[in-house]
């Protein structure tokens, strides 16, 4: 591996653990976990299933029904029966998650905005995306 290489991959490593200590904390601020305030920003749209979260989540479906369960109590999120297909259940955000979610994002852009500096933002915005889009075109297919 070259210096190059190593460096790339010690700056993605810092970057990751620099953004998931970043969401733990704000999901500690709203009384959450970090993977259950993630499940609460990724409810929006069509109702995905326990397997689409799990995917989405990169994890099983048991722990999604854990993450669930949880927030299902908390009143965030409700079960709903797939009308197509009876052996599916979706999650539905309820709107106190959705408003959750929405508090939990806001939180997440104004700690973003108070920490980096803004005339490298959009250079920032570029490079990340550019990151994103040729790791994703790149993963295999399960």
């Amino acid at each position: 591996m070259t210096i190059e290489e190593q460096e790339l991959s010690a700056a993605f490593s810092a970057l990751n653990r620099e953004v998931n200590a970043l969401y733990h904390l704000i999901a500690r601020r709203f009384g959450l976990t970090m993977q259950q305030a993630e499940l609460l920003c990724r409810l929006h749209g069509e109702p995905p299933s326990f397997g689409e979260l799990a995917s989405a989540l990169g994890c099983d479906k048991t722990n999604v029904t854990g993450l669930v369960d949880r927030l299902e109590r908390r009143g965030y999120v409700s079960r709903q029966t797939d009308s197509a297909d009876r052996r599916v259940t979706r999650v539905i955000i309820t709107e106190q998650g959705r408003t959750m979610g929405s508090d939990i994002r806001d939180a997440f852009e104004q700690e973003l905005r108070t920490r980096l500096p803004r005339p490298d933002r959009a250079q920032l915005v570029a490079l990340l995306r550019a990151s994103a889009t040729a790791l994703a075109d790149s993963r295999p297919q399960s």
